[in-house]
């Protein structure tokens, strides 16, 4: 059995074709009305994902496709699974530093010697980062501090072992909230009536199309964002969370298909013995020749 964080997870939803679903069943035990469609499809999938992952895997899954921007240091790389739920790797936040334009701006190929070249003084970024300062205007000719190039991981969920009890008190009283700003102005309800559902927009440089509220596009995008990031992120969250520890705490998952799914066994507590379906047997040399 091999463990995999709520993060990969939770991506290995959105690397689904969610616009092709058609997931059926509740997102809660009350309604919640200012999800879009697609929100309400990837956590239905994240449903169907947690308690039964070989029929998610064979029927709704789309195979992990790694994508390189060239705007962070790690990025690109295939996601990994472990075989202890204890693994130091597993249970660790992930970091990642966004490369300085001035490198991005000279091309693919600076982008990949600016990385091999943070790897040797990565170690520095902890201990000594006054020490990686100076390396990095020294190699790079960049002045900046560690600060504004360290981002954290926007998909990592951190899982904080509440109780199912105590889980649904914090979701019940996150929608009272989003209900009761709702309500707050006439010009709250009538973006929220229009646009609940689609805050993403309110991240677009484009004007906004059919803006029926009599409010200016760029108090409706502000309020959007105001609304996603208060109330819809941390909802959505929270009831990713909900659903591993009802359907499957450890998000234990069989190796092989991880494996056939893109994912990496962990360096760090993985054997070198290829994970496969229990009572399967390695095919002989005579096996693999008939082939």
């Amino acid at each position: 059995m091999a463990y995999i964080t709520l993060a990969n997870a939770n991506s290995i939803v959105f690397n689904t074709d969610l616009k092709d679903l058609d997931l059926s069943g509740k997102i809660y035990k009350i309604p919640i009305y200012f999800f879009s469609r697609y929100e309400e499809q990837s956590l239905l999938a994240i449903q169907e994902l947690l308690p039964n992952p070989e029929h998610y895997f064979t029927e709704i899954y789309k195979p992990y496709k790694p994508t390189d921007t060239y705007k962070y240091v790690y990025e690109g790389k295939r996601p990994a699974y472990h075989n202890d739920s204890n693994c130091e790797r597993l249970n660790s936040d992930w970091e990642n530093y966004e490369i300085p334009s001035d490198i991005r701006d000279r091309g693919e190929g600076a982008v990949i010697e600016f990385r091999e070249w943070f790897e040797t003084v990565a170690h520095l970024i902890k201990d000594k980062p006054d020490a990686f300062v100076m390396r990095l205007q020294a190699r790079w000719g960049i002045l900046t501090n560690v600060n504004a190039i360290s981002r954290g991981n926007s998909g990592h969920f951190e899982m904080e072992n509440l109780t199912i009890q105590k889980l649904e008190a914090r979701i019940d009283s996150r929608i009272r909230d989003a209900g009761r700003f709702y309500y707050r102005s006439e010009k709250t309800k009538a973006v929220l009536k229009q646009f609940s559902k689609y805050a993403f927009l309110g991240y677009q440089d484009d004007p906004i199309g059919n803006n029926r509220t009599g409010v200016p596009d760029h108090e409706v995008k502000e309020l959007l964002r105001y609304y996603n990031e208060q109330f819809k992120k941390p909802l959505k969250k929270d009831l990713v969370e909900y659903y591993r520890v009802r359907l499957n705490p450890e998000i234990k998952m069989e190796g092989y298909f991880l494996e056939n799914l893109g994912f990496n066994s962990c360096g760090a507590c993985c054997k070198a013995n290829i994970s496969r379906p229990r009572g399967r047997e390695p095919k002989s040399s005579s096996e693999l020749a008939a082939q």
